[in-house]
């Protein structure tokens, strides 16, 4: 439930690909969440989605072309498994409106919500994380992104937020493990607050195939979600590849189970069945 096929700016795969990947993988489910970003700061970098091929910029016919897509491999592929449409959106408070307008305009199946920037620089990118932190101290840098998680939650529009703790993808160069230490300390009340709004959060398995030991998020922050009452709403490869698509499936079911977290839907309805 976190895949992009070729429609966002950083991938290139065909979406029927990703469909017969999850096939093959016997997947019941898969839920393109092609990436949108919509903030008005950085409309040269971030505002297009791939259409034939070709970078354009962000219109009302590219992504009805892509959910038109979406929906044919739908149709086709029923039987043989759920194919859902969605989006991932990035979020800060500054275009809340427009971020909300998109939503409410092109209904989806599934959406996710994510932090990717700060201070209009994308932390979850290697090509702009570090100018953003060697000019951060860790402290900042922690503040900064639990405090923009708080307002994904408080605006009520998504309720599942991605890679909670993605930060640390491109962090940990900078900052080393202090990086871990100053984001544990404050997401507990960040996922108090959670909580209290109803957002649930996915396991993102991609940390692992870049490298990492654990997954977004990792144990000790599912912990801390499982003691606020968070739920874990999804999972997702974060897949920009057929091959990568179900990546570590098996594994995050078995760390939910062990850690004892809540389910929440879509996921649940997949586990009970």
């Amino acid at each position: 439930f976190h895949v992009h096929p070729k429609h966002s700016i950083d991938s290139h795969a065909e979406a029927e690909d990703m469909v017969l990947s999850a096939i093959s993988a016997g997947l019941k489910a898969l839920c393109f969440t092609t990436h949108i970003d919509l903030n008005p700061l950085r409309c040269g970098v971030d505002l297009f989605m791939r259409v034939d091929g070709r970078l354009k910029v962000l219109t009302d016919s590219a992504v009805k072309s892509y959910i038109a897509e979406i929906a044919d491999l739908k149709n086709r592929y029923a039987g043989q498994i759920q194919v859902w449409q969605g989006f991932e959106l990035s979020y800060l408070p500054h275009y809340d409106a427009i971020a909300r307008n998109f939503v409410e305009k092109y209904p989806a199946d599934f959406v996710l919500g994510a932090v990717h920037c700060l201070d209009s620089l994308a932390v979850t990118s290697g090509g702009e994380a570090t100018s953003y932190f060697r000019v951060t101290d860790v402290v900042t840098a922690a503040e900064t992104y639990c405090g923009a998680l708080k307002a994904l939650a408080r605006s009520r529009i998504f309720k599942t937020i991605a890679h909670v703790d993605g930060m640390k993808k491109y962090a940990r160069g900078t900052y080393g493990e202090s990086i871990d230490r100053e984001m544990e300390a404050r997401l507990p009340s960040v996922f108090d607050l959670f909580a209290n709004e109803g957002a649930g959060i996915e396991i993102n398995t991609s940390a692992m195939r870049k490298g990492h030991p654990d997954f977004y998020p990792s144990r000790k922050v599912l912990e801390m979600a499982r003691d606020a009452g968070v739920r874990v709403n999804s999972i997702g490869s974060d897949a920009h590849r057929a091959c990568d698509v179900g990546f570590k499936l098996d594994e995050a079911l078995e760390l939910i189970r062990d850690v004892g977290i809540g389910v929440g839907e879509p996921l649940k309805s997949f586990m009970d069945e």
